[in-house]
């Protein structure tokens, strides 16, 4: 172990170690001037995402507190709104369909075909909108802390 520190100390009193060390110093400092000079703390901007749609108007203080979380919330919001609108136009053309004269045939060979899908169809769908629920409380519970999976 002495061995070790020993050749640390050798290495980090060198005068080539120290050289390096002040100009990378130096051209960090000089790095952090530059890009803070121009920023004026009181000007607000605007956030767009990533479509193109404008969030917010906000300052750089509440975009650092805030901005993240907000753009997040918005896009599982449209994620879970889209999926149901998806479901509803889904049973809207199920329910056209299925009130076809050629369809919903009572009698012949595949009346019980089409009276078995229709039972399945609504079970499906009832687990893919409770599925469509776990989902988003999973993803909404995530801005919180917690997720649950």
């Amino acid at each position: 172990m002495q061995t070790g520190r020993s050749v640390l100390s050798k290495i980090t009193t060198s005068a080539d170690y120290q050289l390096g060390k002040s100009v990378g110093d130096a051209a960090i400092d000089r790095a952090v001037d530059e890009a803070t000079a121009d920023v004026d703390h009181d000007e607000r901007f605007t956030v767009v995402d990533d479509t193109g749609h404008v969030v917010e108007e906000t300052s750089p203080e509440a975009f650092a507190e805030q901005g993240l979380s907000a753009a997040s919330i918005m896009r599982t919001v449209r994620v879970i709104g889209g999926a149901m609108i998806g479901i509803a136009v889904l049973v809207v053309v199920l329910d056209e369909i299925f009130t076809i004269n050629s369809i919903s045939n009572s009698t012949g060979p595949f009346s019980g075909v089409i009276d078995s899908l229709e039972g399945t169809g609504v079970a499906a769908l009832s687990l893919l909108v409770i599925g469509l629920l776990v989902a988003a409380a999973n993803r909404v519970m995530g801005f919180f802390g917690g997720g649950g999976f």
